[in-house]
């Protein structure tokens, strides 16, 4: 084993061990009884942090390198117009978190499920709480794969066993700590993500500038793109007009509902300072989610040509390679640690956030209701350390077995928008009801996947209508039809909400941790 390989291993322990012990320092305060409300503590900090720590939080869980990675590849093959598979639909949505800020708050509930109930009545929670783990293991796995894939290279071993390092120092600290460890953790990984991903493009950026004399533009726009061919490098729709208008309503409303932002926007002291947060947060993703990646796909396409010999091998058949590829061939060995630490503070800051976000709804929303009703809140609080450390396993397995990061966060996605998204927007309309959110959640899930099976796996995007079958995302069309046929249906035919359910839904933002009713038990 060469000293840079000993190096690298020494920096995936040290900082490995360094994230669980400030795991097992929010242990040892439950144990000691220093915190107030221990589910509240686990699930969403008892609303005590400030809008700073919330944003910083919330970027770092933006900072993942699966989802980067996907969306650095079609950067890389599409030119310009790869914006709309990611990059540009996380820019609007930013704009659109700060609007929503007051409605979220106006909710007493922690999780979506419960919301939901509250508002429409029993049978409706365990369904979307389903649908919400299906989402986030989805998500849980790609980020885990991605993760053990990018280090596997520093440290000489294979990507399975890198998901291993990668997900293990979540499963305890999780455990632990809960969602106060992640917030308390991703301070910490998202600065460090945060250089991390600014020094891969500047240098990534540096060394384009050399490889072409100082014409990056000029060459890029001289480059044809893999997708498209020539002059399409800056063409912004060369995917067509239709890709980006269905992305934008196939992402944006799951995105916008998805748990892990709802807690963060609960989570903070205020609703003040949940809309500085969401504000603080806007900046933050817009410098390191958005445009620092971008910059890196269009390095990468002039320092790894399309076509040459080295490049499959460098950046992988998929371009999902190109973050570890700069990082092993354009650093000094000393910077290579560092960007080993900054893969591993990413995706670590990622893998917990979802993981959180699985063992939500299967304890809150699942277990707590059907056969923990009468349960004390140390067995609750336990019960919830178990589960988190089994969604973090979830995910490690769905990892382990993936085989497209595409394929996992389009299908996620529709689901997440056609059988959740609908339903939770409903909850803001009167006449709506029960048997509506039902029929939407069933049919928004059924649509997605019986069409994705058929447009992936039998038709192989060859059907009518052409412009349809070119997006390859014509199930989540149909998914979101169905959900909204089937609320539609459930609307006219069901009994009208209760003037109980109706005001679930507070005129004004709550505030205080005793709104929730895990707080007053």
């Amino acid at each position: 084993m060469s000293g840079l390989t000993v190096a690298f291993w020494a920096a995936q322990i040290l900082f490995s061990l360094a994230m669980i012990l400030m795991g097992f320092s929010i242990w040892q305060k439950h144990k000691r009884g220093q915190e107030k409300s221990v589910l509240g503590d686990f699930w969403i900090a008892s609303r005590r942090y400030k809008g700073w720590r919330m944003a910083a939080s919330l970027a770092a869980g933006w900072l993942m390198l699966g989802w980067l990675g996907y969306g650095i590849s079609m950067v890389y093959s599409m030119g310009i117009s790869g914006l709309w598979t990611l990059f540009l639909p996380w820019f609007i949505l930013c704009f659109i978190v700060v609007a929503i800020v007051p409605y979220v708050r106006r909710l007493r509930a922690v999780s979506l499920p419960e919301a939901l109930e509250q508002r429409f009545g029993a049978g409706v929670r365990p369904l979307i709480a389903v649908c919400s783990i299906f989402v986030f293991v989805s998500w849980t796995g790609a980020e885990t794969f991605m993760g053990g894939t990018l280090i596997a290279p520093f440290l000489h071993i294979t990507p399975i066993a890198g998901m291993i390092l990668m997900a293990l120092p979540p499963m305890i600290y999780s455990y632990l700590g809960g969602f106060r460890a992640s917030i308390i953790t991703d301070l910490v990984q998202f600065i460090l993500a945060a250089i991390f991903i600014t020094a891969l493009a500047f240098v990534g950026i540096h060394f384009a500038n050399v490889t072409t004399g100082g014409q990056i533009i000029a060459t890029l726009a001289k480059t044809p793109t893999v997708n498209y061919g020539a002059g399409t490098m800056f063409n912004l729709f060369a995917c067509g007009v239709a890709m980006p208008i269905i992305l934008l309503i196939a992402y944006l409303p799951g995105w916008l509902i998805e748990q892990d932002l709802l807690l963060r926007i609960q989570g903070a002291v205020s609703l003040k300072e949940a809309k500085k947060g969401a504000w603080w947060g806007l900046v933050f993703i817009t410098i390191f989610v958005i445009i620092m990646p971008v910059l890196i796909g269009f390095s990468a396409i002039i320092l790894f040509p399309a076509g040459a010999p080295t490049t499959a091998a460098a950046i992988g058949s998929d371009y999902t390679g190109i973050i570890s590829a700069i990082s092993l061939k354009y650093f000094p060995a000393w910077a290579q640690v560092l960007m080993l630490i900054g893969i591993c503070a990413s995706q670590m800051s990622t893998i917990d956030n979802f993981a959180n976000i699985v063992a939500l709804p299967m304890t809150h929303d699942i277990a707590r209701p059907m056969f923990l009703r009468n349960a004390s809140k140390e067995t609750l609080a336990q019960w919830s350390r178990v589960l988190s450390f089994v969604a973090v396993v979830m995910g490690l397995i769905y990892g382990i077995y993936s085989t497209s990061l595409m394929d996992i966060y389009t299908l996620s996605s529709g689901v997440l928008t056609a059988s959740i998204a609908v339903p939770a927007f409903a909850m803001f309309f009167k006449i709506a009801n029960r048997r509506a959110v039902i029929l939407s959640a069933l049919g928004g899930l059924l649509g997605n996947v019986v069409l994705y099976i058929f447009e992936y796996k039998v038709w192989n995007h060859v059907f009518a209508p052409k412009w349809l079958a070119d997006t390859y995302l014509g199930y989540i069309i149909v998914g979101i039809v169905c959900s909204l046929v089937g609320l539609i249906i459930g609307m006219a035919s069901g009994k009208k909400s209760t003037p109980e359910q109706l005001a679930a839904i507070y005129p004004e933002p709550q505030e205080g941790m005793e709104v929730f009713e895990m707080a007053r038990e």
